[in-house]
């Protein structure tokens, strides 16, 4: 579940990368970002799982300026949730962190924007990707807000999962279950990247 929380912060920076090929720019990197999945727990309240190990590099696709090239990835083994027995639970027992390709991180590609300002580089957007977690590849849809800040490019994002779709089992801690629909929310920074290494990635 928390492998979703993944999914959002690439797309954020796929957002800002999409505006960058519009402008004619070579693409962005992300320096850092946030993800947090909000676990809503099924006797009421809710828990979060969160890492700042996100990374990657997009730009413009052939397809046209909506289209982003590249990937962005979580790094799953970070998960916390701020107590060692669940995320041990988490890792281990739901992700299957581990296990191989598909597992270790949540992989976020293939995004396609809705309108954005090319020329403002700032706005709200909706976006769709394919998102890789626990080994299966499933479409999402989100929603993305982005901001210039100097150089940089500022973008918060926020999606549903569904964890059955996944072929996570139902995670359960201390006989309290989770859900069957988390959130992802992510903020993220993205630097453009020079030339040959943002077309490269």
């Amino acid at each position: 579940m928390k492998a979703r929380g993944v999914s959002s912060f690439c797309l954020v920076v796929l957002t800002a990368s999409a505006w960058s090929a519009a402008a004619g720019d070579p693409g962005w990197r992300v320096v850092r970002g946030e993800v947090r999945v909000v676990c809503p727990m099924t006797v009421g309240g809710s828990f979060e799982a969160r890492t700042g190990a996100v990374g990657g590099s997009l730009h413009g696709s052939g397809s046209g300026p909506s289209s982003l090239d590249g990937d962005l990835t979580v790094d799953l083994t970070t998960l916390d949730t701020g107590i060692g027995l669940r995320n041990d639970h988490l890792r281990g027992e739901y992700l299957e962190v581990g296990r191989g390709e598909g597992f270790d991180k949540a992989v976020l590609s293939e995004i396609h924007l809705a309108e954005v300002d090319s020329a403002s580089f700032q706005g709200r957007t909706t976006f769709t990707g394919t998102f890789l977690v626990h080994g299966t590849k499933h479409t999402i849809v989100g929603r993305a807000e982005i901001r210039r800040e100097g150089t940089s490019v500022r973008v918060d994002a926020t999606f549903p999962l569904t964890i059955a779709d996944y072929g996570i089992p139902k995670p359960q801690y201390l006989g309290v279950g989770v859900k069957e629909q988390v959130e992802v929310r992510a903020s993220l920074v993205a630097m453009p990247v020079a030339g040959s290494e943002g077309a490269g990635r």
